[in-house]
């Protein structure tokens, strides 16, 4: 199941996951802490507020942080095509007119160096070296296949995501995980039961997230052990979170 997934699939999920954990997270506390005050209008206001506010401020931080992570792949990818395309039309000029020095020199050390694991003796590489360039064509065709070669072995380097779908993706993380905690505060009758109902559905939440993002973004044979921590770990830093908040709106309305 895991293997099938594609780089960009996995980097979604990456994505959408961080957005989710600080979405269920901040909201839980912020609303924990406000319903010390007695009011529901104040409950889901501040929460939806803080909702609205994070979603953009995370989208916009996932955007920049994807825009610097992309900036550096692109001259490097730009100079590697334009190298491939001298390459090519000096390769078809030299080798239309007979082959330069130079060339000739880059295409032996591409074939020594494709024979140098075998530990062959260097009489026979030089003999394999002059078969080739008996005609310029059976070197010209050996060159362009060991690059090629050389391309099929040297391991892809991973298509950087795109930085709109990266904010986008942490954004909608963050909204979906912050409505959670204010879903119940609209349909108790007091903010003392919304309260109990917000909090025993984003604990359950926090961990089936921290288990769910376990199992699907850890890499190997996850056993359900560490399903198990990974949940408990979500479940005592998102209670932590909403106990300081709680205590934090005590101490100044007690102040």
């Amino acid at each position: 199941m895991k293997s099938s997934q594609s780089p960009a699939f996995k980097r979604f999920l990456s994505d959408f996951t961080l957005g989710f954990s600080d979405g269920l997270t901040v909201p839980f506390a912020l609303t924990a802490g406000l319903s010390s005050l007695g009011k529901t209008d104040t409950v889901i206001t501040g929460g939806l507020a803080e909702l609205c506010a994070g979603s953009i401020s995370m989208g916009i931080g996932g955007y920049l942080a994807a825009r610097d992570e992309c900036a550096p792949c692109q001259p490097k990818s730009k100079d590697l095509e334009e190298s491939r395309e001298s390459y090519e039309r000096n390769s078809e000029s030299d080798y239309m007119v007979e082959q330069s020095e130079k060339m000739q020199m880059q295409a032996e050390e591409l074939v020594r160096q494709h024979l140098k694991p075998l530990d062959l003796p260097s009489s026979t590489v030089t003999t394999i070296l002059n078969t080739i360039q008996q005609e310029p064509s059976d070197l010209q065709r050996v060159v362009s296949r060991l690059n090629s070669l050389k391309d099929d072995l040297s391991p892809s380097q991973p298509t950087p995501q795109s930085p709109i779908i990266s904010g986008l993706s942490i954004s909608l993380g963050y909204t979906i995980g912050g409505i959670i905690p204010l879903f119940p505060y609209f349909f108790t009758s007091t903010v003392g039961l919304g309260l109990q109902w917000s909090s025993c559905l984003c604990l359950l939440v926090l961990f089936a997230f921290g288990a769910g993002k376990s199992y699907i973004l850890q890499t190997g044979d996850a056993s359900v052990r560490s399903w198990m921590i990974e949940g408990l770990q979500m479940l005592v830093l998102g209670a932590l979170a909403a106990i300081a908040a709680v205590a934090c709106v005590t101490w100044v309305g007690a102040s």
